[in-house]
C-alpha cells in the first residue's frame, strides 16, 4: 500500500474515473447519482485536476499494486479570513478494497498535509447514516451539526448530513 500526495491526476487518471465510477455506483454520497458514465468522471477529474494545478486543492491516492484503490481531496479556501482551515472532499474507497482501513489511512494523510501547509481547522459532511460517520467519531473529528434531508440518494431518499471538524496542530513536515 502506498500514499501520495499528487500534483498532477494525468498518469492516474483511468484509475481515478474507475474508482469514482466504483464509488458513485455502489451508492457512495460523494455529490452524484448512479449510473455515472466515463465521460462524466474523466470530466470531474480533469476539473479536479485544474483546481490541482492552481492550488485551490490537493489529492492524496492510496495505490495497490499499481492501482489506485482510494482518494480524499483538500478544498483550501481563497479568503482571507479562512487561510487557516480547508474541507475534507470525497473520501472514496473502491468496492474491492474496503474493508481495509484505507479510508482512516487516507484522513491521517489528509491531516498531516494539512497540518504541513499551516491549516489548523478541518472541516468535512457525512451523509449521517453512512460508515464514514463513526469512523470520523473515531478519529476525533467533532460533529457540530446534523441538516435534515441534505443529500438524496439515486432511489430519491432525503438523508440526513452532519458537519463536522477537527482542530489540528500544525507542523513543517514536507509531506510529498
Amino acid at each position: 500500500m502506498e500514499l501520495l500526495k499528487v500534483d498532477n491526476l494525468n498518469p492516474y487518471l483511468d484509475d481515478l474515473v474507475e474508482l469514482l465510477c466504483d464509488a458513485v455506483d455502489s451508492g457512495a454520497p460523494i455529490g452524484f447519482l448512479p449510473p455515472m458514465s466515463e465521460s462524466e468522471a474523466k470530466a470531474y477529474w480533469q476539473t479536479i485536476n485544474d483546481d490541482l494545478q492552481a492550488n485551490a486543492r490537493q489529492v492524496l491516492l492510496v495505490r495497490e499494486d499499481d492501482k489506485v484503490v482510494g482518494s480524499v481531496q483538500i478544498s483550501m479556501s481563497p479568503k482571507a479570513n479562512a487561510l487557516h482551515r480547508c474541507d475534507v472532499e470525497k473520501l472514496m474507497v473502491h468496492t474491492q478494497a474496503r474493508e481495509n482501513g484505507l479510508g482512516g489511512i487516507l484522513m491521517q494523510g489528509v491531516e498531516r498535509v494539512a497540518a504541513a501547509m499551516q491549516r489548523q481547522l478541518l472541516i468535512l459532511e457525512v451523509r449521517s447514516d453512512d460508515i464514514a460517520h463513526d469512523m470520523y467519531v473515531n478519529m476525533g473529528y467533532i460533529p457540530f451539526g446534523e441538516v435534515p434531508g441534505y443529500t438524496r440518494s439515486a432511489n430519491g431518499m432525503l438523508h440526513n448530513a452532519t458537519f463536522f471538524y477537527k482542530e489540528i496542530e500544525t507542523t513543517h513536515e514536507v509531506f510529498s
